[in-house]
């Protein structure tokens, strides 16, 4: 007991200090000034100059590197600082827009004004989490702003996708018995009927971005990329699972995004060949052969978490820093190209 309220004061102090250190910098006029200051400090403001939305491809944070905690963090990762930038903060930095990385501050209102990045991706997050929280009017855990009600404030930009933690991407040993059945291709089917089951998740989703088009923002959605597309002949047949399942979803995507008049940033063009196991990885994860996932998986099931964890750490999906920048570049290539 002890021990726990000692960490809640050091908590509200961190949490004093930082405020205190916005509002010096607010009061000089520093903050919109030097974009690459992060402040403390977003509330649940009217109106966003940009926001991101999604899953764990926006946070920065790796399988290796994430304490999860949805309450503690609107990101539902607690750490800092990240394994890499987010590549939303990339963004923000090079439009000249405050952002911050401290999950304190988003549960503050003061100084909202200020700041013009709500980064409201969440790690693991699903299309399916996304319309619960809005219909509900709050996320499960937390008090953030649900990311599709975010998405209708935005006035500049919005970025981001969700889908693939529907598709059970990481679930490497289902995804492995359907390759593995011979005569025709099981998993794309497989990743159509998924889609499909989700298909009213997916109106609600465009239905926010088409409100935020509608308002003014420009809006790209960002197509997932293939984490293990690797030019080693021993990844191939991860690769072309992996290829199979993501274009799946990014065709739904790209659908959707056309018909609806949204911009698209491919981000599978600039991962191409950067996969797991290569010799220039966007991906933190080592290794991208199949024999060795299914191995490690199946061991995995009957040990401890710990191992677990070295497993997910070995194939991690999520991008490094060359990962986030090739992710933010093609994003304000795209933004810049608006009409």
């Amino acid at each position: 007991m002890k021990l726990q309220k000692n960490h809640t004061r050091l908590e509200i102090a961190v949490r004093s200090v930082g405020l205190f250190l916005a509002s010096l910098l607010m009061s000089l006029g520093v903050c919109g000034l030097v974009p690459s200051v992060k402040v403390l400090g977003l509330g649940k403001q009217s109106s966003y100059n940009y926001v991101a939305f999604g899953d764990s491809l926006t946070t920065g944070s790796s399988v290796a590197t994430c304490y999860e905690s949805r309450k503690g963090s609107p990101w539902g990762c607690r750490e800092t600082p990240t394994a890499a930038v987010p590549y939303p903060d990339k963004v923000a930095q090079n439009l000249h827009m405050i952002y911050s990385d401290s999950p304190y501050g988003y549960g503050q209102e003061i100084f909202s004004s200020k700041l013009g990045l709500y980064r409201a991706g969440i790690w693991g997050y699903t299309l399916q989490e996304a319309v619960a929280a809005q219909r509900s009017g709050r996320n499960a855990d937390g008090s953030w702003t649900p990311q599709l009600d975010a998405i209708k404030k935005a006035r500049q930009l919005v970025t981001g996708a969700l889908g693939i933690n529907d598709m059970h991407f990481s679930d490497i040993a289902k995804w492995a018995r359907l390759y593995a059945r011979p005569g025709k291709d099981y998993i794309t089917p497989e990743a159509r009927k998924i889609i499909q089951t989700r298909k009213a998740d997916f109106n609600q989703l465009f239905k926010s971005l088409e409100a935020a088009r509608d308002n003014g923002a420009k809006v790209i959605v960002g197509l997932y990329y293939n984490p293990y597309d690797t030019a080693d002949a021993q990844c191939a047949p991860l690769k072309d699972i992996g290829d199979r399942i993501v274009t799946a979803l990014d065709n739904e995507l790209l659908d959707r995004s056309h018909r609806s008049g949204l911009s698209v940033a491919d981000f599978r063009r600039p991962f191409t060949g950067h996969g797991a196991g290569s010799s220039k990885p966007y991906v933190f994860g080592t290794d991208c052969r199949l024999t060795a996932a299914v191995r490690t998986s199946l061991f995995g099931a009957f040990t401890k978490r710990n191992v677990k964890q070295q497993i997910a750490i070995k194939f991690d999906p999520h991008p490094n820093n060359a990962g986030t920048s090739a992710m933010a570049n093609l994003i304000l290539r795209e933004f810049n190209n608006a009409d």
